[in-house]
């Protein structure tokens, strides 16, 4: 009865306005009521719909409340997920060196499912995350791609640069070789979450899905290659010493390092060695992990804040009972 009324209020409203503006102002006005009737604010609706029966074509009274709460749930959401994920791959590691420790003692092959452990539990935890932000980033505020993009990435800077911050108080040495990395993961990430929300505007999800995380794990294995590039010569360098291998990573299979990282394997190739794949992941541990709890979330807000926001089925006209 009280959405009925308010709707009555809204056609009278909308009658004082020019005919060229009045679809567009039934269906912004519908979707407020909308909003209000879900969340069961019933006297809240009706005054509202008062409201904009009461004032005077060109002056129409819009709910400032309603903007500011959207731009504190958008920051709320774009600055919590980073840190996390971040508690996602803690968690993660802490978990796995738990299930290695009952494993280790009992099965020859615990040391073999330790990174697979690892990347699986982040990665469960990234998906999780993802149908979070999904579902939020539908009452967030919508920009263009380039800018939910940048909002997306700017926030994972932030937290990249805090825990660097926090690494650096503990003299870690390997720190400035991690920099470069990230920075080439952030700046590669943009585009790609840009050319997804392009397509997510233009209804195209599906290939905005793949667009955008094609291009997370394009940017993620750019970084690792950097990360071992600058740091492993490619070549032997010098005799060999002692029998051992050189400290060499052929640059032959540098697409695979990435997935080399998640799972500590060469997928039957003879290439890295299990020399290499030691060299790898002794150089590049936690960024492909963090890599892969952000990419989960970071596409599905760049897909969802850019699609069209679903239409709002319009109030019927009440019709007059009989006499």
């Amino acid at each position: 009865m009280t959405r009925r009324l308010a709707g009555v209020l809204l056609r009278a409203a909308v009658r004082r306005w020019p005919a060229e503006l009045r679809d567009e102002l039934v269906r912004e006005w519908d979707a407020e009521l909308h909003v209000l009737a879900g969340r069961g604010q019933r006297w809240r609706m009706l005054g509202f719909a008062t409201s904009l029966a009461a004032s005077r074509a060109g002056a129409p009274v819009v709910d400032r409340a309603v903007p500011d709460r959207r731009l504190r749930r958008t920051a709320r959401v774009l600055l919590l997920a980073p840190p996390a994920c971040v508690a996602a791959v803690v968690v993660a590691a802490v978990v796995m060196s738990q299930a290695y420790a009952v494993l280790g003692a009992r099965v020859a092959w615990a040391a073999a499912v330790q990174l697979p452990l690892w990347s699986g539990l982040t990665a469960g935890a990234g998906a999780l995350l993802a149908l979070l932000v999904t579902r939020a980033a539908r009452r967030t505020v919508r920009t263009g791609p380039l800018a939910t993009a940048l909002g997306v990435v700017l926030p994972i800077g932030l937290t990249v640069t805090v825990v660097l911050a926090t690494l650096a108080g503990r003299d870690d040495s390997g720190l400035p070789g991690r920099v470069p990395g990230l920075l080439l993961w952030l700046a590669l990430l943009v585009p790609a979450l840009w050319g997804a929300g392009i397509l997510a505007r233009r209804g195209m999800t599906r290939l905005a899905w793949a667009v955008g995380v094609l291009g997370a794990l394009v940017a993620a294995d750019a970084a690792v290659v950097l990360a071992v590039v600058s740091a492993i010569p490619g070549a032997p360098v010098g005799p060999v010493a002692d029998g051992l291998p050189p400290d060499t990573v052929d640059r032959v299979s540098a697409p695979l390092w990435l997935f080399t990282c998640w799972t500590d394997s060469s997928f039957g190739l003879p290439r890295p060695t299990a020399w290499e794949r030691f060299l790898i992941t002794d150089r590049v541990l936690v960024e492909p992990v963090f890599y892969l709890a952000c990419t989960p979330y970071a596409v599905a807000y760049a897909v969802a804040a850019a699609r069209p926001a679903p239409a709002t089925a319009p109030v019927p006209e009440p019709v007059p009972s009989p006499a």
